[in-house]
């Protein structure tokens, strides 16, 4: 007999990514979490929402010349230490981003919500 882990159950697609970020954040006291597109749109996201747009606005940017960054985000008045992480979901790039927490903990919610996503978005065989 299998065990589920699995406390919540998605109907959609969204609604499973946002469930996977909503762990990140509480398993990594990560102030919020975000997928974004390549036009910087949010997919999903948990946490501080502002922080989530922002960042994935901007993120999208670095993106395009990089695959990964760790670094601090200024933003009118606002300071986000954030981590990015670009990976391919079905030949498509997505931004997966982690706000706040130490370097540590971004670091391992952004490797946990990036396989996450992965699983998630890829066509079911």
């Amino acid at each position: 007999m299998m065990h589920d882990r699995r406390k919540l159950r998605a109907g959609t697609t969204t609604q499973a990514l946002a469930f996977q970020l909503d762990a990140c954040c509480a398993d990594g006291a990560i102030e919020a979490m975000v997928v974004a597109d390549g036009d910087g749109l949010a997919l999903a996201s948990s946490g501080d929402r502002y922080a989530c747009d922002e960042v994935a606005a901007r993120m999208v940017i670095v993106g395009s010349r990089i695959r990964e960054f760790n670094g601090t985000l200024l933003e009118g008045g606002h300071r986000w230490d954030v981590q990015m992480v670009k990976v391919d979901v079905e030949g498509t790039d997505l931004l997966v981003c982690a706000v706040g927490g130490s370097a540590d903990a971004r670091r391992r919610q952004i490797a946990r919500g990036a396989a996450g996503a992965q699983r998630i978005l890829a066509t079911p065989a």
